[in-house]
């Protein structure tokens, strides 16, 4: 496993007295009993930011458990066990989820399949009686009927099934341990169970992951998402955690941006389709939409990227992922932790995405800082220099 990359705290000041000490340059204000602000270095001075518990969204990862071995799959660079979130620590982030007066919804996926967890029905009964919006990725091969109506009981919101090809000798290849036909009848029967029982949910939503194995299958992906009344299509890109798979990478070819032609109509109608070419602007969404994600032992990042150490290849470069843990929720509240000055300062940094691009710098060979995420040429530690999210290269729900 790789370090932990830790965010730095930063100076904290209570009417007028301090109270904690670090290196970032910044300063935490109660300028009255109600309301606390941080001053942080933007430029040549400072900037005002509001402590505010203003978290809207939350990806939760019940297990990292699965029974496909998927070739995409991260668990080909992994060197962790595979392991159930405790219910003790799913206790503590529903405690926690109530300091936080803006949260809309909870996101149940992460690096493994939902359904394994043994009591991932009393996970989302939980947080359905707390009035919030859920949702759940998951490889289809759970849904039988039993476990369909079950989730129009509890009035899940909606359900993410990973389709990475519409043939079923190709997606067995991609996806081994899954069966086509299986999962494809699960899909079906959950929309003609919806339809029987008169039921909008669970909305269905299909995600792909685009590489050049099964590419020129999309515009077929795309209609059979369509007629199984798919509400959305998500397309990412490869993210290669195999050095088999780095020349897999469908993004930046020539012919991408053209090869469907006039199908090319029904991508902006029924997708959700990554970019396939390198951009040089960089919004971060899990920053924008106020997002925290915990993994299954209680450990805060601030996006999927940084829940878990791993190897991956950025156009064909090896480059090891640490971890950003900001805290755990065992030991801390969910609202401490969006509320530390060095994470409210990171946010900041992200916000205004002050990283350089490594991915199309002159001076990218022979670069050491491209070998990991500790830290970048500009002083960030993390770095988000090479963040493909941020490209929108890579997309997740």
């Amino acid at each position: 496993m790789g370090k932990k990359t830790k965010i730095l705290g930063a100076d904290l000041y209570k009417n007028g007295d301090l109270v904690q000490s670090s290196e970032d340059g910044s300063i935490k204000l109660s300028l009255n009993q109600n309301q606390q602000f941080l001053f942080v270095k933007a430029g040549n001075g400072y900037k005002l930011l509001p402590v505010l518990a203003d978290v809207k969204k939350l990806y939760i990862e019940p297990t990292t458990k699965c029974n496909f071995s998927c070739i995409t799959c991260i668990r080909n660079s992994w060197e962790e066990e595979y392991e159930n979130m405790e219910w003790g620590t799913f206790e503590k982030i529903i405690k926690n989820i109530k300091e936080l007066p803006n949260l809309e919804a909870v996101f149940l996926g992460g690096f493994g399949e939902p359904m394994m967890h043994p009591r991932i029905f009393d996970m989302i009964e939980v947080l359905k009686d707390l009035k919030l919006k859920v949702e759940m990725i998951t490889n289809g091969s759970f849904l039988n009927e039993k476990v369909i109506n079950q989730l129009i009981d509890l009035k899940l919101d909606g359900i993410f099934v990973s389709f990475d090809s519409p043939d079923e000798k190709e997606y067995n290849e991609i996806r081994p341990g899954g069966d086509f036909n299986d999962v494809f009848q699960n899909v079906h029967n959950l929309q003609r169970i919806k339809l029987l029982r008169k039921s909008k949910l669970p909305e269905l939503g299909i995600e792909f992951v685009a590489m050049k194995k099964n590419f020129a299958r999309l515009p077929k992906l795309i209609r059979m998402a369509w007629d199984l009344n798919a509400g959305q299509v998500i397309v990412s890109n490869l993210l290669p955690y195999h050095e088999s798979m780095k020349d897999e990478i469908a993004y930046d070819l020539d012919d991408t941006g053209c090869m469907f032609g006039l199908e090319s109509l029904l991508f902006a109608v029924r997708a959700n389709v990554s970019s396939m070419k390198l951009r040089t602007e960089r919004y971060c969404k899990f920053v924008k939409d106020k997002t925290m994600c915990i993994n299954y032992n209680g450990d805060v990042s601030p996006c999927y990227a940084l829940m878990h150490a791993y190897n991956c290849y950025v156009y064909g470069r090896e480059r090891q992922m640490h971890p950003c843990y900001l805290g755990n929720v065992n030991n801390q509240t969910l609202k401490e932790i969006w509320q530390d000055s060095g994470y409210m300062n990171f946010r900041e940094t992200v916000e205004d995405f002050k990283f350089p691009s490594c991915t199309d710098c002159k001076g990218l060979d022979g670069c050491n800082y491209t070998e990991d995420n500790s830290m970048d040429c500009w002083g960030n530690s993390p770095s988000c220099a090479e963040c493909l999210w941020a490209r929108r290269i890579i997309a997740c729900p």
